[in-house]
């Protein structure tokens, strides 16, 4: 059993962006909290220009996967402020949720980003 969970949530074959339910109810509402975090991301990774294309690319990838986990942990989130009080360590343990049960939709994401940002 816990090796079909395992392959539910991180095997090659399902994403969760692709998944008509998840891209309505979780994705939908990621997408307007990862355009407001891709302007100060986009500016901080200005900074690592001069250092060259390739360590330039891999903190792009960073950010990429920080963006994606971040606004794909909006429903931990809701729910700590609502249900609970909302501290700031709630974001980063929300990110770290998001980052691992949504791990090959980030990559996914971040490598179509990538594809679409080296061509």
């Amino acid at each position: 059993m816990i090796k079909n969970l395992k392959r539910l949530i991180f095997g090659e074959d399902w994403l969760a962006k692709e998944s008509k339910p998840f891209n309505l109810l979780i994705f939908g509402p990621a997408s307007v909290i990862s355009s407001i975090l891709a302007i100060p991301l986009t500016l901080l990774s200005y900074s690592f220009i001069f250092f060259g294309k390739r360590v330039f690319n891999n903190v792009i990838r960073v950010l990429l996967f920080v963006q994606h986990a971040f606004s794909l942990a909006w429903p931990y989130y809701l729910e700590e402020y609502i249900f609970d009080s909302f501290e700031i360590k709630d974001i980063f343990v929300g990110a770290l949720f998001a980052l691992i049960a949504f791990y090959k939709s980030i990559e996914a994401l971040v490598n179509e980003t990538m594809f679409k940002y080296n061509s």
